[in-house]
């Protein structure tokens, strides 16, 4: 395990490999594993399900683990959502959010092997599309503007980005004053517009492709429409339904 844990984490999460406590990735290293590339960070932030929550920390308190008055930063804690527990120098946090918060199901996860750069408990973590509709669940749930639908509008739009469409830059640099005299350089660059905007084209296509072969379970077919337009670009995520607010959405077609 990784040594900058300290020992009170080690044996916590021990303790819940032990009495079998369902840990599921979330926040960043799900972010990250889903394309987001978001700087690593040592937290630990995990959803449990409901009927573990109290058990985990109950461990967890038994363990030593306890909350400060450090700034919330985490989604999870912005919303209020669960425990969390301050250690070590620098602080470091390990979070623990209710499963039932983010409208995920058990049999939606997927479980992780464990690495050579991963703890050795198992862990589970959250497909694309699970990912995408529990993250619509919370942006629709919270008031509009609030930092938790803000902050949760972000991260679902670049893990949309980073994972359906190329972000990388494949052009040349950028051209200066004294290049545009060149007709060469002209041309050349009117075809390299003209060549992403066919590969734009294409990623979007493919992109929408994927979503209509997404497998959702009954509760969450709603999610496909929306995200196709989410996607297509004929909904913004600002106009989502926010609590106390109707949004606009339409019927995919």
């Amino acid at each position: 395990m990784p040594p900058e844990l300290g020992p009170s984490v080690h044996e916590t999460l021990s303790d819940f490999e032990q009495s079998n406590i369902i840990l599921v990735e979330w926040e960043t290293p799900l972010l990250r594993r889903l394309g987001y590339p978001l700087a690593p960070k040592p937290d630990l932030v995990f959803l449990v399900p409901d009927e573990q929550l109290q058990v985990a920390n109950d461990i967890a308190k038994a363990r030593g683990l306890l909350n400060d008055n450090h700034p919330p930063s985490y989604l999870s804690e912005l919303a209020g959502q669960g425990f969390r527990y301050v250690y070590g120098n620098p602080k470091r946090l390990l979070m623990l959010a209710p499963l039932s918060w983010t409208g995920i199901k058990k049999e939606e996860l997927m479980a992780v092997a464990p690495s050579a750069r991963q703890p050795s408990y198992t862990t589970w973590t959250v497909p694309l599309p699970v990912f995408c509709v529990a993250y619509l669940r919370i942006i629709m749930q919270e008031s509009a503007g609030s930092r938790v639908r803000v902050m949760a509008i972000a991260d679902l739009s670049s893990v949309i980005a980073y994972s359906m469409f190329d972000m990388g830059y494949e052009g040349d640099c950028m051209l200066g004053p004294e290049d545009v005299i060149d007709e060469g350089i002209e041309i050349q660059r009117h075809v390299e517009e003209d060549m992403a905007a066919n590969k734009d084209a294409l990623d979007m296509q493919n992109a929408l492709n994927s979503i209509r072969e997404w497998h959702f379970t009954e509760d969450a077919e709603w999610a496909r429409g929306t995200l196709i337009q989410l996607v297509s670009g004929t909904l913004r995520y600002e106009d989502l339904p926010s609590n106390g607010r109707q949004g606009v959405m339409d019927e995919d077609e």
